[in-house]
């Protein structure tokens, strides 16, 4: 399926007031990057899907050189390649990749979270209960594009709080290269399993107590069985 890449909500404001200095081509390109890397993160983009130049820049109001720029970080982070007939859009589906991807978040994301745990700051903790709340109070695991965006949401502040920032970045390119396969994952037609989605919200509060707590071994291992866990969640629903 083709995305459209219509930006969520309004278009944004590139249009200035008359006594407003105009936006330059390195904030156009800023504001053309984090809505494709939203699109990517929140499940809006599907292995496949293609991106249009030609589109982002009408839609943005702006010549090709920002998009060209903000499409090229995409791709340089392996969220987005340059196809032989040089149209953009997001890789397919493999599974080694795919294989290969988790097996590095297991690694990285375990050092993550025993990093946060070790950081020893409760309050940081408590808004990853937050975040499980609003996923328990949604309609989790049914609604897609929410499930997909609160579960993203909730590894990036699981990650930002081990305050490493090269360890960040770094997963942070993975989680763009992971996303659409989640999405994919999580958008099959299968049946809905509220048993197992409600065992992994009781999963992340258990890591979230072990980091509120400073148990640094016990959210390295939390964090890791979670993602065993879900990982083959969603081999299942991709018939893997």
């Amino acid at each position: 399926m083709t995305a459209l890449l219509q930006p969520a909500g309004q278009p944004p404001a590139v249009v200035e007031q008359a006594d407003a200095a105009p936006a330059d081509e390195s904030t156009l390109g800023q504001q053309v990057y984090l809505d494709l890397e939203m699109r990517i993160i929140s499940g809006q983009l599907l292995p496949g899907d293609k991106v249009s130049l030609r589109k982002l820049a009408t839609t943005f109001q702006t010549s090709m050189q920002p998009v060209r720029e903000a499409v090229g970080r995409l791709v340089a982070a392996s969220a987005l390649e340059v196809t032989q007939s040089r149209s953009i859009r997001v890789p397919l589906i493999e599974r080694p990749i795919i294989d290969e991807i988790w097996s590095t978040r297991l690694l990285l994301e375990g050092e993550a979270a025993a990093r946060f745990a070790a950081r020893n700051v409760p309050e940081e903790a408590r808004a990853l209960f937050a975040k499980t709340r609003a996923m328990r109070s949604s309609r989790f695991g049914i609604d897609f594009h929410p499930t997909v965006l609160g579960l993203m949401e909730w590894n990036r502040r699981l990650l930002e709080g081990s305050a490493a920032p090269i360890l960040i970045d770094i997963v942070h390119r993975l989680h763009l290269r992971y996303a659409p396969f989640l999405a994919l994952a999580m958008s099959v037609d299968q049946p809905h399993d509220p048993e197992f989605l409600q065992f992994t919200l009781h999963m992340q509060d258990e890591l979230g107590l072990a980091i509120e707590t400073g148990d640094v071994a016990a959210a390295r291992h939390l964090r890791c069985a979670d993602m065993r866990s879900f990982q083959r969640y969603l081999y299942r629903r991709m018939g893997w």
